[in-house]
């Protein structure tokens, strides 16, 4: 399983980016370390996946405990939840159990646990700013509708895939190339700014960062977090709308 890992995964240890580095050993060393443990007990690579899913969801709600000791497990949670994730990939390798369900298992997975710590989030910051506690509902609602659907990663998926007309389904590419290339040109900007405060570890490493400080230390930063709640939400409808955008652009069939 080590092995595995440090194969496919030895380019991010490079030295130039310290916390891509530290963060994929601790991934590398933690999910070889679970695998290790739970070889004679788990065979399923998708119930790895469905720990990947429940860790985030349930870390995200301790977020909100009344109890510090809670809160911080909460923390560590939602920070060592990218070990299943590291996990599951090599154990369906290890049994030959790769299979189209465990992928889009493993990316449903990575939306749950994400929006449910981005709504966390932003509930956490809405308690300073019981004024605004009422518009919560529909926030939670606006992130949960541009997450669960083709648009808010079309984009990211045309990009990384080497044959996107084989692997999305019912969607044809445009005869006309030059069209594609064009809108992917004009996508470069996308792609920068949704760098901001995406699902990576170092995004979300970063807002834990954030709380542990508003939790620890003495400081007023309720408008850092009104101010990044926002951004958060914005960004989700940036990212639905640019893939609605791209996908008109791209296909001339109807999705």
């Amino acid at each position: 399983m080590y092995d595995d890992q440090l194969t496919r995964w030895a380019h991010l240890i490079n030295i130039k980016s310290p916390y891509t580095l530290v963060k994929s050993v601790y991934y590398m060393e933690t999910a070889s370390l679970f695998l290790f443990l739970t070889q004679k007990i788990i065979k399923s690579p998708n119930f790895i996946t469905f720990l990947y899913a429940l860790t985030g969801v349930i870390g995200a709600f301790l977020l909100h405990s009344s109890q510090e000791t809670l809160f911080y497990i909460g923390i560590f949670m939602v920070f060592t939840k990218g070990t299943f994730d590291w996990a599951d990939g090599p154990l369906a390798r290890r049994l030959n159990k790769t299979s189209f369900l465990g992928h889009a298992l493993d990316t449903y997975g990575a939306f749950v646990s994400d929006s449910a710590f981005r709504i966390a989030f932003v509930y956490y910051t809405l308690r300073y700013y019981p004024e605004l506690m009422s518009w919560f509902p529909i926030i939670a609602f606006v992130l949960l509708i541009t997450k669960f659907n083709l648009f808010s990663g079309f984009m990211y998926y045309q990009k990384n895939t080497l044959h996107p007309s084989s692997k999305l389904n019912k969607i044809r590419k445009s005869e006309n190339e030059d069209s594609f290339k064009r809108s992917h040109k004009k996508s470069e900007w996308y792609y920068r700014y949704t760098a901001i405060l995406d699902s990576r570890s170092r995004s979300i490493d970063s807002l834990l960062l954030i709380l542990l400080i508003d939790t620890i230390f003495d400081y007023d930063l309720t408008i850092l977090l009104l101010t990044l709640s926002a951004l958060i939400l914005i960004r989700a409808i940036v990212i639905y709308m640019a893939g609605v955008y791209f996908a008109m652009n791209v296909y001339n069939k109807d999705l």
